[in-house]
């Protein structure tokens, strides 16, 4: 089985690369949901609010791929680093660019096939755990903003009523703080509310889990210093095995000399036996 060293520096592993796959397929979605018609433009407000943010992450993700790559060259011509690039652009057109990146974690994937994504993805689990909780906190906090605006907009005495306000809202319920400056007054932004809480429970919960672990955890030694100790500890080994070999020679040669020294007693006992009258 292919360990995470036998892979290419281009892959980032298993759980970085489903993260920003995912977060692609999300930022090609929400360009789709701001040109759908009939689309509230409260809802729509939500939506190019959270794409800056989920530019700047494909910049650092970009910026992350070019220094680690072995050919910058083969990066940005070969493996769509033009396109990462020009993904990030303030420009609504140019971010469906981020389609190349798409098709090329999926093909990278396919590639590597799923028992060896699989089992890279089992080696690192805190680290795709932790990378599942940041998507998931992303898509929560738009979601449930979206359908809350949708329900708390035509309430007459709401207090949630622009893009600011409900994901201020989803940010702080999410996150179990709850200021209560901005709640939902109907009963199907209480619904959301309800289920955001509970998600963030579970999220940040797991979030928790994955500091503890790293906190906790013992300290991995370096394949440099774990040589030398397992070579000390095979040397300490032989030296204890010889110890008991040696040991047990002496321990026959002394269990000879003790057999000849009976013998020599029974013939000397035999001799006098004789020699009486």
């Amino acid at each position: 089985m292919m360990g995470e060293s036998e892979y290419p520096v281009e892959f980032k592993g298993s759980g970085y690369e489903g993260f920003i796959l995912l977060l692609s397929v999300l930022s090609i979605l929400n360009i789709i949901f701001i040109i759908f018609p009939g689309l509230s433009p409260n809802a729509a407000r939500v939506v190019l609010i959270v794409d800056p943010i989920l530019s700047f992450i494909f910049l650092l993700d970009f910026l992350f791929r070019l220094i680690t790559a072995e050919s910058k060259v083969q990066y940005f011509l070969r493996n769509v680093g033009w396109a990462d690039l020009l993904s990030v652009a303030p420009v609504p057109g140019l971010k469906f660019f981020r389609l190349f990146r798409i098709v090329h974690d999926v093909r990278l994937m396919r590639t590597f096939g799923t028992e060896r994504l699989r089992y890279e993805f089992s080696e690192q689990r805190a680290e795709g755990a932790l990378f599942s909780v940041f998507f998931l906190i992303i898509l929560l906090i738009e979601v449930s903003a979206v359908l809350v605006l949708g329900a708390e907009g035509t309430a007459p005495d709401a207090n949630i009523r622009t893009a600011g306000d409900a994901l201020w809202w989803a940010y702080v319920t999410i996150a179990t703080v709850g200021y209560g400056d901005e709640y939902p007054v109907t009963a199907q932004g209480r619904i959301v509310g309800v289920i955001l809480m509970t998600a963030g429970i579970s999220v940040f919960g797991t979030l928790a889990g994955f500091l503890s672990n790293k906190l906790t955890a013992p300290r991995r030694m370096p394949a440099e210093t774990i040589a030398p100790v397992q070579g000390k500890e095979q040397e300490t080994t032989n030296e204890f095995r010889e110890m008991l070999a040696c040991q047990e020679e002496m321990y026959r040669e002394i269990v000879t000399r003790l057999e000849k020294i009976e013998r020599a007693l029974e013939i000397e006992k035999g001799e006098e036996h004789e020699r009486l009258p």
